[in-house]
Formats: structure tokens, sequence, C-alpha cells
């Protein structure tokens, strides 16, 4: 399987019980900022490839200055999640669990990601976005290139979360 976007409830993405480790701890730092038990049916993008993500970094990253990409280039493709709330990268430790999750902000990551594509003259719209998706589903990048799918798919799901107030993730 490859990497796929989730929106929904930590209980949507994770087992039951690391679930329920990792929506104390949000709670806890984040207060009700964060729709942590919505009602809603969870999202899921299409799946990428795993070397998306380091892809879309590395475009992203030539393309805008690595210090406006905190957000994005703090994360890596596989214990981690935005939050609809305006903070710093950080990592959490969950007990039980020695990799802690990593924790960024969903606003910032969006205006990263818009960012990108506006200088590399992408689309940044839902549209445009699942266009994009669509065009690039079964290309195989080569090492250096971007991956325009993972760049879509991700932003679609950073949008449809920040919509829906919850969390987007980022977990294998």
């Amino acid at each position: 399987m490859g990497l796929v976007f989730s929106v929904g409830n930590p209980t949507d993405v994770l087992t039951p019980e690391y679930a329920e480790q990792v929506r104390s701890r949000l709670t806890k730092a984040l207060g009700p900022t964060v729709v942590l038990d919505s009602r809603e049916e969870p999202y899921s993008s299409d799946e990428c490839g795993w070397g998306g993500w380091v892809r879309l970094q590395e475009a992203a990253a030539e393309t805008i200055e690595t210090d406006r990409l905190q957000h994005l280039l703090s994360m890596e493709a596989w214990n981690g999640c935005y939050v609809p709330a305006a903070i710093e990268p950080a990592e959490f430790a969950i007990e039980g669990n020695s990799t802690p999750l990593k924790v960024g902000s969903l606003p910032a990551l969006v205006a990263e990601l818009e960012s990108v594509g506006v200088a590399l003259g992408l689309p940044i719209n839902d549209d445009g976005l699942r266009k994009l998706a669509a065009e690039h589903a079964d290309d195989e990048p080569d090492d250096g290139e971007m991956d325009y799918q993972t760049y879509a798919e991700l932003l679609q799901a950073a949008l449809v979360a920040q919509r829906r107030h919850q969390v987007l993730w980022v977990i294998k």
C-alpha cells in the first residue's frame, strides 16, 4: 500500500488503543480547538507513491525559501498529523510508543502548499487539483522530479480538513 492522506478522527486512522492515547494528547495540548469526534465520514485521498512525499518536499525547497516551508518540511510521511490550529511544528510523546507523533499546523501547511503551487504555476483550487491528480496518477517520477499527484492529493486533503476543522493524518 502507498501513501494515503486521511481526514477524520483518530479512531478513523489509528488502532483503538493508540487512537485513544493520541486523542488524549491532542486534547491536552489543543483543547477544543480540534474536532476529534466528528460524525462526518472520513476522507481519504487516492493512493500516492511513498517517494512522492520526499519529492514534493525537495521540489518545494527548491522553489520557496525553506524557512517559509516550516510545516511541510517538518513532517515525515508515516507518523504525523496537521491540526487546524496555529501552532509551531512539534513532537508529542505518546505513552507506549517509542516514536513521537509529529504535529504541524494545518493552516500553515495549506498556505505553504499554495505558495508552492503559485510559484510552480499549479492549481490551488479543488477542481484544478482533482484534474492534476488524475493526470499524474500513473506517473512514476524520476529522482529529483516533483510528484504532482502527491502535491494535488495532499492539498486536496488539507483543504477538506480545513473546511471540516479536522485533523489531516499522514500515517503509515
